[in-house]
């Protein structure tokens, strides 16, 4: 029972964010007030906690993972298989430290194998998870050992689930233009201050992008904050008597919720993790801003001008981002 407890705990916590684990760092783009019921309880974790986890090299020693989280819109919506939300999670070898690497979804990559170019958030539905996994590794120098992927129809069951989330919203949001289901268009408003949300309005909360002057980053800020409360949420529920809403909740992911991960790879993950202070969980953010490894403008799509980012190096030059990945990697 404990064991699946923690393997429902995992996923929700991976997922209920979907956009992954962020335990307590907040990103420069946006700034967001902590409160009490975020600050994670300290505890010990080790390498003997993930030694299933992690494959051994020829010397006996465990390798590093990297896993690519991924998260759509799912069915019913507009553009339904964009992965909007695309991090590549590194867990070292010794299981000390874990970094999140965000990649913008207005990316300008060229299709593997291909000569198109295309923003990167919409490779999976042209060349399926391998072209994507083979793109993210090509971008960021690392190898892609497993992905995770879910749609966003789970965040809202999920956060409904327990009774919403009471939010700190930095600034107020207008988005007149909110892709709502069926193909529909929605105007969203939301007044800055402390805010209780519903698992629709959580929802829109880390979708909607149009409203901040960092428009992406910003939406990446704050997945990472909701990831947090529904994390601490989640924890704080008694396995006992909250029972059927974990049975709930199993039983959403299993719908909506794609990885070539196995349940024992899931449950170690969980115990590394949730072992963590918050020292050791760092997050990067290839953008314009916050790494200056990323420049843009607009660009012809068809008959329309979309706006786009691309290597500051040039097009398809990876060189800069994945130095510095690696001195990231090494730094931490």
């Amino acid at each position: 029972m404990t064991n699946f407890l923690k393997t429902i705990g995992l996923a929700l916590v991976i997922l209920a964010g979907i956009f992954l684990f962020s335990q307590l760092i907040p990103a420069a783009s946006i700034e967001i007030s902590p409160t009490n019921e975020e600050i994670a309880p300290k505890k010990e974790t080790g390498f003997s906690k993930i030694i299933s986890l992690l494959p051994l090299n020829k010397n006996g020693q465990a390798s590093p993972k990297n896993i690519l989280l991924l998260g759509h819109p799912g069915p019913g919506y507009l553009a339904a298989d964009l992965t909007d939300t695309i991090i590549l999670v590194h867990l070292s070898s010794a299981g000390e430290k874990l970094i999140l690497i965000s990649l913008p979804r207005d990316l300008l990559v060229k299709v593997p194998q291909g000569e198109n170019l295309v923003k990167i958030n919409s490779l999976y539905q042209l060349v399926g998870i391998e072209g994507l996994k083979e793109k993210v590794s090509e971008i960021t120098g690392l190898p892609v050992d497993h992905y995770l992927m879910v749609d966003l129809t789970v965040v809202e069951e999920v956060i409904s689930l327990v009774d919403g989330l009471n939010v700190y919203v930095p600034e107020n949001i207008h988005d007149p233009y909110f892709p709502g289901p069926h193909y529909t268009y929605q105007v969203f408003n939301l007044a800055a201050g402390w805010r209780y949300l519903d698992g629709e309005n959580a929802l829109k909360y880390i979708r909607t992008r149009y409203t901040s002057p960092n428009g992406d980053f910003d939406r990446m800020a704050r997945q990472q904050q909701i990831i947090r409360l529904v994390k601490q949420k989640v924890l704080s529920l008694n396995p006992l008597w909250d029972w059927p809403i974990y049975l709930n909740i199993f039983h959403q992911l299993q719908s909506h919720l794609q990885t070539d991960l196995g349940l024992i790879e899931i449950k170690n993950l969980y115990q590394v993790i949730k072992g963590m202070e918050t020292n050791q969980i760092n997050h990067i953010v290839i953008d314009k801003k916050q790494t200056d490894l990323l420049t843009g403008g607009l660009v012809p799509f068809g008959q329309q001008m979309v706006s786009v980012v691309y290597p500051r190096a040039g097009q398809e030059n990876y060189s800069e981002i994945k130095e510095y990945i690696n001195k990231a990697i090494n730094k931490y």
